[in-house]
Formats: structure tokens, sequence, C-alpha cells
């Protein structure tokens, strides 16, 4: 009998990977399954692509929204019997507000054995997240959502390191953020573009990504190198931040310098080739695990200069982290970078194959934590092996 797989995706959101993780990549990784997994997606009403509104990464008032919807079907499900003991739950973000209605209703039904599986992304374990000043009243729900979890899906060491310093106990499994390399390329497939000279930045502009940082490095990039561009990108309708001074700097550098470009609105496929062009990406990053920017940059052939902080260290090379907050050794590392271009493939095909991994895991179990960054070669002879 196949087990039934509850898939509690993210709503789809204009300004980040949403629909495509959780249309598109997600559902894919469970396809090799299908003859013991029934992958049945969770929806809220909105599925129409939306934008934030309140918030950083996710709108305040539509996550609960979309989750709660979710849950809700989930309860029927329940209600009318399609759930049965052994069937697994995954959270796409730990943060699923309405949860803890599952978990009371599959106590009082008597359902047992039921897997639950949660990415988790951030959370109040981060100094740097906005959750953080939450905590005082979000720890002990994350606390307590740990004791009905199977397993944890994390991007990096660091932050599984994070996570049991602060009373995490169930299995974390390090396995970089899940891309999927053919549906990204089915997307913009003219990966062979000219590379022109142009450094990208393409990390929101919150103050936990250190803005500020980029545009004085930027600025002086630019008075070095008369020859090169500077480009922010966004998928959103306008240029956001949750600091006002980030604005008024940003948009300062626009004017003096139409080297310096803003492109805001951006379509996947237009970003995609805006990364095919560019030769650098550039991250001032505080609050990075991995980073959706540098495996979509790795795909389209970017090298990369990035800060030697947190999780950053984990997966690239030395030759390509500056000393954060330091503006000369940020310039010395780009110009290396111009002086000496890397490919950085690896860091995509290691989180595809992360990907697959977290689908490997939810369909036939695991006995032990894994790392991904440490154990590529073996899981790529178990997934490549598997029938």
């Amino acid at each position: 009998m196949k087990q039934n797989l509850f898939y509690f995706g993210l709503e789809s959101v204009k300004s980040r990977y949403t629909y495509q993780l959780c249309e598109e990549w997600i559902p894919d990784t469970f396809k090799k399954y299908k003859d013991k997994i029934n992958f049945i997606p969770l929806y809220g009403s909105e599925t129409k692509a939306t934008d934030i509104k309140v918030g950083c990464v996710l709108d305040a008032v539509g996550r609960g929204i979309y989750s709660l919807q979710q849950c809700e079907q989930m309860l029927q499900y329940i209600n009318n019997g399609t759930v049965q003991k052994g069937d697994i739950i995954y959270l796409q973000d730990f943060w699923t507000p309405g949860i803890e209605s599952i978990f009371y209703a599959l106590d009082l039904y008597k359902i047992k054995d039921i897997k639950v599986y949660a990415m988790l992304h951030a959370q109040s374990v981060d100094e740097y997240d906005f959750t953080y000043p939450m905590r005082d009243w979000m720890r002990w729900y994350e606390l307590g959502l740990d004791k009905k979890l199977t397993g944890i899906f994390v991007g990096c060491d660091i932050h599984k390191q994070q996570l049991i310093n602060a009373g995490f106990t169930c299995k974390i499994h390090v396995v970089s953020l899940p891309i999927h390399i053919e549906y990204v390329k089915r997307v913009y497939d003219n990966i062979n573009t000219q590379k022109e000279n142009i450094v990208i930045f393409s990390s929101r502009l919150d103050w936990e990504k250190n803005p500020i940082f980029m545009i004085n490095v930027a600025r002086q990039f630019l008075k070095e190198h008369l020859d090169w561009k500077w480009i922010y990108t966004t998928s959103g309708s306008s240029v956001r931040s949750n600091d006002n001074i980030v604005l008024d700097e940003i948009n300062k550098l626009a004017k003096e310098n139409d080297r310096f470009i803003i492109k805001s609105s951006l379509k996947k496929e237009e970003y995609y080739e805006l990364l095919s062009k560019a030769k650098i990406q550039f991250n001032s990053s505080l609050q990075d695990y991995i980073s959706w920017t540098v495996i979509e940059a790795s795909i389209f052939g970017c090298d990369i200069v990035y800060p030697n902080f947190r999780s950053f260290p984990e997966f690239i090379s030395s030759d390509r982290l500056y000393v954060p907050f330091k503006l000369e050794s940020a310039i010395k590392y780009l110009n290396n970078a111009i002086l000496h271009p890397q490919i950085h493939y690896d860091i995509a095909d290691i989180s595809d194959l992360g990907r697959k991994l977290e689908g490997y895991i939810m369909s036939n179990g695991i006995d032990r934590e894994v790392n991904i960054w440490n154990e590529y070669e073996y899981f790529k002879t178990i997934l490549n092996n598997e029938r």
C-alpha cells in the first residue's frame, strides 16, 4: 500500500522563489517514488502570485492565511479517513501556522507513526533573522514542534549547530537548498550568452543583507573600473527594504553613476539572462544559510565574491571570501576574480543532489543524520544506483 505524502508548500510570491520550489522542483523530486508515494499538495485559496505587503521573506498576513487554509484541508483528510498510519507530512517551511491543530487531531483519531519533516530556513536561533526579536515567545513554539518532527532539513552545518545549541533534538540533515538545475535551465536555456563586464547583486535590501556595505563597495569598484557595470536586481515591482536609509542610498548611487543600474520587476527568465551575462556575483549578507542567489549564479557560470562569514566558508573556496565589513578586502577579491576568473558549477550540483536526497530520506527513511557538503560522492552513487 502506498504512503501518502501531504505537502505543505509555500504560497507563490512574485519577488521570491516560492513558485518554482513548490510547484516544480519539489513535486518533480517525488515522481521517481510514484510507485510507493502518493504526493498530495495542499493549497491555500490564493494561488495567484502576490507580493509582500508587510514582512521580509513572506507576507506577514499572507503566510498565516495560506498555512491555515492548508491545515484546514489536512484536517478534512484526517476526518474523511484519507490519512493513514505511516503517512508523511512535509512542511516546506518550519514556520507553518496552525500545524498544532494537525497533531491534536492525529492524537485524538489515534493515527500513529506519521512521519513529519520540515525545511528550516532560519528562525529565531539566528540573531540576524527578523524572527529573533520574537524569540521570547517563538522559541517555545519552535522547540515544541521539534518534538513532533522526524527530521529537519537545513542548508549548512553552522545552522544545524545553532539549532542544537538552542535545544533542538530531532535529526537534522544538512542538504543545502533544494535547487532543480534542469527546471532552472528550462526557464532560460541560453546559458552560453557572452559574458560582459557586469557585477550583479541580487540579495534583498533588508538590513540583514548588509546592503549599505554593498553600496559602498559598488561605488568604489565603479570608480576603479570604468568599463564595468554594477546591477542590482529584484523581481519585486519596486525597490524595497526594511531600512529607509538603504533606499535613499541606493537611489542616490543610481543617480550619481549611470553604470550602477537598478533592475526591478524582473521575470525569472530576465533575471537568468542577466546572470548568464554577468561575470561576478557579489554578496554582503550577514544572514544567509547558503543562498539561493549563489546557487543560481553558479548554474549560469558567474564567478562569486562573498564574505568570509557564517555559512559561506562551508562551501566557497577561501580565494573568493573577503574579510567581512572591510571595503579594501572586498575590492581586492573582486579584482582577483577579474584577473583569475573561476566557475563554480559544483555548488549547484551539490545542491541539486541535496534536493534529491530530501526525497530519498522521506521516501525510504534513514537511520542517521547526513551532510551533503561532506558526502556528495557517497550519495551521488547511492541515488544514481537507486531503482
